[in-house]
């Protein structure tokens, strides 16, 4: 098989079950000319509930090594427990151009011949080279401003960046659609939810002029707006799926368009995709490594969606602030990194035996690996917990108690999308099949199909075959290459 460039497009957990009906009304223009002129299919991911998280299924899919073998378990664990190399490690070693931007569980950069831009949950902005660490700290300051203020967004560090950001690429058109946006909400505040799918579309004026400069042989770039507008507004949208749930009006009215708008958002950015690999040799692969459905609560009042206010508060509450970091991922999730097993065998602990009112009300959900404690907030039912009730860690250091309002902010929204084991996949370029719809296959199918593509060996380690539909009678070459 001819060597050819490979593009990765990750639109996080977008679903046919949506994509589909709004071709078919003619609102994805862009996905049915791939779907018209690719091989197209839904992979399964191997992956299953409680593990059916994207840190996980993108680990999959870029090793093709299933979970126990990679061992990734949560986002941004520390990276030293990844047993497994991803398809862009492989890539580099092989002395290939690679350029990486935003792909699940990347952090730290690489040292590539191209450019490495981690994932927008990464503890620090770090990148390769580091000439463009600005676009992380855009990244890092405003997508956590969503949940928590910002503690540097000055007048001064606005200008700097903003002159840094367009000696990196941001152009004219993408900050007028920011400053559309800006005025749109200044005279409807209830517009703030579009300000999501502004960060692919900044984040895709740097990619853009990366990939023009390196022209990689393997490239990925990532979104996760539409995943955001599935979980929070897949209710507000279509309410007859969670009766008896009550939607009201305002809801509909104001959220009810938000995903239709994020998948219109990944079709333009697919667009900007096909412009920036016309006339090359270069395979495009428009990817979810699972799937998204509606999410019925088995809650009273359905699974109310809430963030830690403060994590250095709290763990001044644990009395840990010497001997541990946090660093904020998902909406109701945080990472807890210690030195030592000790210090973080007792932070678990005390995160474990947390309560609000009553013991038998945990508030965390917790998981540990060398190095770190993964935490999710304990999510209950409207109403099940109220402003005035006590957080309460009975085996920390004193035994504080917390005000519930004053550490833990509800956002007022419902768990409205949950994971689901379908995923998506086109393939498209030259040599690709057009109208196609491929077979029976995994997210374990797509690594070893995509260094094939690029002309590498398949390491052993990959066991499950490249997909037949795309790399035809040929038998991928495999050659010892270590884990």
């Amino acid at each position: 098989m001819r060597k050819r460039k490979v593009l990765v497009l990750e639109i996080n957990e977008i679903t046919w079950d949506l994509v589909d009906p709004w071709i078919a009304e003619g609102k994805l223009p862009n996905f049915a000319k791939l779907k018209e002129q690719g091989t197209w299919g839904t992979p399964l991911s191997v992956d299953r509930p409680p593990q059916l998280d994207p840190w996980v299924t993108w680990t999959t899919l870029y090793t093709g090594r299933p979970q126990e073998e990679h061992n990734v378990f949560f986002l941004q664990q520390p990276p030293d427990t990844i047993k497994a190399r991803r398809l862009w490690e492989y890539c580099a070693e092989a002395g290939l151009t690679v350029g990486v931007y935003g792909s699940v569980c990347s952090w730290p950069p690489r040292p590539v011949r191209g450019f490495h831009v981690p994932d927008t949950f990464a503890p620090d902005a770090e990148t390769y080279p580091s000439a463009l660490s600005p676009i992380q700290i855009l990244n890092l300051t405003y997508t956590r401003t969503v949940r928590l203020p910002s503690d540097q967004d000055s007048l001064g560090f606005k200008l700097k960046l903003g002159k840094d950001l367009l000696k990196l690429g941001l152009d004219g058109a993408t900050i007028g659609r920011v400053a559309s946006q800006l005025v749109a909400e200044r005279r409807n505040p209830k517009l703030r939810w579009k300000r999501v799918a502004l960060q692919p579309l900044i984040n895709f004026a740097f990619f853009k002029r990366l990939h023009q400069k390196y022209s990689p042989d393997f490239a990925t770039f990532h979104t996760n707006h539409v995943a955001h507008y599935m979980h929070t507004y897949w209710k507000a949208m279509a309410p007859d799926q969670f009766k008896p749930l009550e939607t009201t009006r305002q809801e509909m009215e104001t959220y009810g368009p938000a995903i239709e708008h994020g998948y219109r958002v990944a079709d333009e950015l697919l667009g900007r995709t096909l412009k920036l690999i016309e006339g090359s040799d270069t395979v495009l692969v428009v990817a979810s490594s699972m799937g998204q459905k509606p999410y019925r609560a088995s809650l009273n009042g359905g699974k109310q969606i809430a963030q830690w206010r403060s994590l250095p508060k709290l763990l001044e509450l644990l009395g840990a602030e010497r001997v541990a970091r946090a660093n904020a991922t998902m909406s109701d999730e945080f990472v807890v990194y210690v030195d030592n097993d000790a210090a973080r065998d007792r932070i678990l602990q005390m995160l474990q035996a947390s309560y609000i009112d009553e013991p038998g009300q945990p508030t965390f959900v917790c998981g540990s690996i060398d190095g770190a404690v993964r935490v999710n907030l304990k999510m209950y039912g409207v109403g099940a917990i109220k402003p005035d009730s006590r957080v309460c860690f009975p085996t920390a250091p004193g035994a504080p108690v917390a005000r519930y309002e004053d550490v833990i902010y509800n956002t007022g929204h419902l768990k409205s999308g949950c994971h689901d084991e379908r995923g998506l996949i086109v393939f498209y370029g030259e040599g690709i099949a057009k109208g196609v719809e491929l077979g029976p296959c995994d997210n374990l199918n797509i690594a070893p199909t995509l260094m094939t593509l690029l002309g590498l060996p398949v390491p052993p380690q990959m066991r499950s075959p490249a997909i037949p539909e795309i790399v035809g009678s040929h038998e991928p070459q495999r050659v010892l290459v270590a884990s």
